[in-house]
């Protein structure tokens, strides 16, 4: 008898124990859950403080942003990828029957406005930079120094051969293939762009989500007509792996506000169309809402603030030069 209520007392000790150290894992877990909400609340609520520093504007021909969305083309309500349930699409209203409008020597002059041509760059400047280690020369191409070109380097190439194009004159809508493939080369963008399919779960139409590329609403223009395109891309994709193509979407409102100018490129295999950024808008994303201008922009757009992701940034840009491929 004696053994066995020995035993009975050593039960009762390990279960008070558990229990005991259970409780207290349990008190340590919820404060480290509470610890990392509000930690992560209050990461929210600075990073939304700072989401006006996003809204830039540089001269341009079009205001920043007309008033009226996209009228309804019969498609009914679409919900844009990565946006709220109030963003609504319809069919794109385009202006301008002209053709493209070349100079008269074929060459591709500045355009007014644009610092479009960079001055040359020498290679003997080039040799002098402080490449490796150094600000110069980004990590990837540490293992590889004397092949690395800067940024801008790369972007003189890019930009030459350039026919401008007045912008008020472009080409009619339905007249261009779509673009296949996006540059802008001040932040590292090139991708390839996928035209995105409508979905249909349980009767919701929205638009597919781009998977490791840009995606282009195809009821918008194409880039290079006279309306507006747009395209999506996410700014990284932790949970989902359908990657950060527009991870540094965010850099150009501060290259717009130190006077840089931010070029984008699409390329549909036959041409070419360069855009110059002209306005950065952030918008909660429930205010989502695609619109035309009537005129050749673009308008990219990805999700901010990091970890958060409640609103878009929209980078809007007018055309201004074209060039064949072909």
């Amino acid at each position: 008898m004696e053994a066995g209520y020995d035993y009975l007392l050593l039960r009762g000790r390990l279960q008070r124990r558990f229990f005991k150290y259970s409780g207290i894992f349990v008190l340590l877990l919820g404060v480290a859950l509470l610890a990392t909400g509000g930690a992560y609340y209050g990461y929210a609520a600075r990073a939304g403080a700072d989401l006006d520093n996003l809204n830039v504007s540089v001269p341009g021909v079009l205001a920043d942003r007309p008033s009226a969305a996209l009228e309804d083309a019969g498609q009914g309500s679409l919900t844009a990828p990565g946006s709220g349930a109030g963003a609504e699409l319809g069919g794109p209203e385009t202006a301008g029957a002209a053709l493209l409008a070349a100079s008269k020597d074929g060459r591709a002059p500045a355009l007014e406005g644009s610092a479009m041509l960079l001055p040359a760059i020498s290679a003997a400047a080039i040799r002098s930079q402080r490449l490796y280690p150094g600000e110069s020369l980004e990590a990837a191409s540490w293992s590889n120094p004397l092949g690395y070109e800067p940024p801008s380097y790369r972007e003189q190439l890019l930009l030459q051969g350039f026919t401008p194009v007045e912008f008020g004159l472009a080409v009619p809508g339905d007249r261009l293939s779509a673009a296949g493939r996006i540059i802008v080369p001040s932040i590292g963008v090139d991708s390839a762009v996928s035209e995105l399919a409508i979905l249909d779960p349980s009767g919701s139409r929205a638009y597919e989500t781009p998977s490791n590329v840009v995606g282009h609403i195809p009821e918008t223009a194409n880039a290079g007509e006279a309306g507006s395109s747009w395209f999506f891309g996410h700014t990284e994709s932790p949970t989902l792996g359908e990657g950060s193509v527009f991870f540094d979407l965010r850099k150009i409102p501060g290259k717009l506000r130190d006077g840089e100018e931010v070029f984008i490129v699409t390329d549909n295999g036959q041409e070419q169309y360069l855009y110059r950024a002209t306005s950065t808008q952030v918008m909660p994303q429930d205010d989502m809402k695609l619109y035309d201008t009537g005129r050749a922009t673009i308008h990219l757009v990805s999700c901010v603030p990091r970890l958060v992701y409640d609103h878009r940034l929209v980078v809007t840009g007018e055309l201004i030069a074209w060039k064949s491929t072909t």
